[in-house]
């Protein structure tokens, strides 16, 4: 099987949000570009990440206001990262031993995507079909031979 990398599957473009900004800022603009998480800023440097859960969690079962609460209130940190010239294996280890769901792809040092465990799940499957479609293909070819 060929050695598959992150940036192949990671999901673009990565979404950011100012550590100063408020939760409801952050809705909005996840709703807005129909993601599941924000990369947090400051300075224009990650510092967090903040996803539906933390909100749900964070937010919304503590009863917190939307507007009075920002997002390095509920950030994620630190932000997990690998490079996106890493392998889905060596990723999948990675979430593994971070205990994690999804990492910061960064291309050349810089957020470039998210990964995440149902990206390397769909790629991996997919391969596997890929493989099983070439199985079919070659046997049917055999057996036409005859």
């Amino acid at each position: 099987m060929k050695t598959v990398k992150v940036w192949e599957c990671a999901s673009k473009p990565v979404r950011t949000m100012d550590a100063e900004s408020d939760v409801r800022e952050v809705v909005k603009a996840m709703n807005e570009h129909k993601v599941a998480s924000m990369l947090v800023t400051e300075n224009g440097k990650p510092v967090g990440i903040i996803t539906e859960r933390d909100i749900l969690q964070r937010v919304i079962e503590e009863g917190k206001s939307l507007e009075s609460t920002k997002a390095k209130d509920i950030m994620s940190q630190p932000v997990q990262s690998i490079d996106s010239n890493t392998s889905i294996k060596e990723a999948c280890k990675a979430m593994t031993t971070l205990r994690v769901k999804k990492l910061l792809v960064l291309k050349n040092g810089r957020p470039d995507g998210f990964v995440t465990i149902a990206d390397l799940v769909k790629k991996i499957l997919s391969l596997h079909n890929e493989q099983l479609e070439d199985w079919e293909k070659a046997v049917v070819q055999a057996w036409e031979s005859f």
